[in-house]
């Protein structure tokens, strides 16, 4: 079973003890996993990039309800990937939910409800499988601490974490964290990442600093 990348961003971005998204992820996770599913629509040749800006190259549905619905949404391309995040977020205010339910489906995480009498009144996340997450923790952690070649998927997921915020959450001794934070960025000019993702990564690097 392979998980899309935005399904592990967004198990990074859930509290295992709350079951709930981690507050500091509040404002940049709908733009997150817009970001990195463009990004995962590009490592799959449906999209490319060229300025900074996404071509349409296959149209052809992928199977996974997000990367489809956001290869939908683009449309014929032709504007930049932060453009393109700004004018279709409207249209995925559910997004979170979408990919929790992909997670769910997968035996990934349970929903359990929380009820008042017989109303429920919150919903909390448990990841019922903990060895998908546990896996991306390990890697991420390797190729920081200890020189592990990371693929372009790797830098792509690295790099949407430290964007959304919750880079702490993955690396959570400080000196381990301070060097993910120097490895986010300078992976990205990395010869894992060809010079027309490089720019769309520093593009995105700059938007998200101006997410609350």
């Amino acid at each position: 079973m392979k998980l899309s990348l935005a399904e592990g961003l967004m198990l990074i971005a859930l509290d295992d003890e709350e079951g709930r998204l981690l507050s500091a992820a509040e404002h940049t996770i709908d733009h997150g996993i817009l970001a990195i599913s463009v990004l995962e629509l590009a490592l799959i040749k449906r999209l490319g990039f060229s300025g900074g800006k996404i071509v349409v190259k296959d149209s052809t549905g992928t199977g996974n309800k997000v990367l489809d619905g956001v290869l939908n949404a683009i449309g014929g391309g032709g504007d930049s990937v932060v453009s393109t995040i700004k004018k279709i977020a409207p249209q995925f205010d559910k997004i979170q939910d979408d990919v929790i339910e992909l997670l769910v489906q997968r035996g990934i995480l349970k929903v359990e409800s929380t009820k008042l009498l017989w109303i429920p009144v919150s919903e909390r996340m448990d990841n019922a499988n903990y060895a998908f997450e546990q896996e991306i923790r390990d890697t991420l952690i390797n190729v920081v601490t200890k020189g592990q070649k990371a693929s372009l998927a790797i830098v792509v997921l690295l790099s949407s974490i430290d964007n959304c915020k919750i880079l702490n959450e993955v690396f959570r001794d400080s000196d381990q964290l301070i060097d993910a934070g120097k490895m986010a960025k300078d992976l990205i000019k990395s010869p894992a990442v060809d010079a027309d993702t490089q720019v769309v990564l520093e593009d995105l690097k700059n938007h998200f600093a101006t997410l609350g």
